[in-house]
């Protein structure tokens, strides 16, 4: 099994089979992730958003990822529409 805490890169030298590992300190993996998931956004012109699906009385607070109106699926099936994908509840204090 992989070990998560690793980042590994094979050496250009084949004939060693050798595998470099680097442990990521917290805050490589904290800046690692911001990049990539900056990048995912980019490349799927997505939002986060936080939004709430509750009633009137109760607040019912999500993590939601929103994508924005695509031309071609409109084309296509004459909605350009993305669903929401809903990735977690958000809670502010409780």
């Amino acid at each position: 099994m992989k070990d998560k805490n690793l980042n590994t890169e094979e050496t250009a030298n084949s004939d060693l089979g050798a595998v470099t590992c680097r442990f990521l300190s917290g805050k490589d993996k904290q800046e690692q992730f911001q990049k990539e998931l900056k990048s995912l956004l980019v490349k799927y012109d997505a939002e986060l958003q936080i939004e709430n699906f509750g009633s009137g009385w109760s607040d019912d607070e999500k993590i939601v990822v929103d994508f924005a109106w695509d031309k071609d699926l409109s084309e296509k099936i004459n909605d350009g529409i993305v669903p929401q994908w809903v990735i977690g509840h958000w809670e502010n204090g409780r």
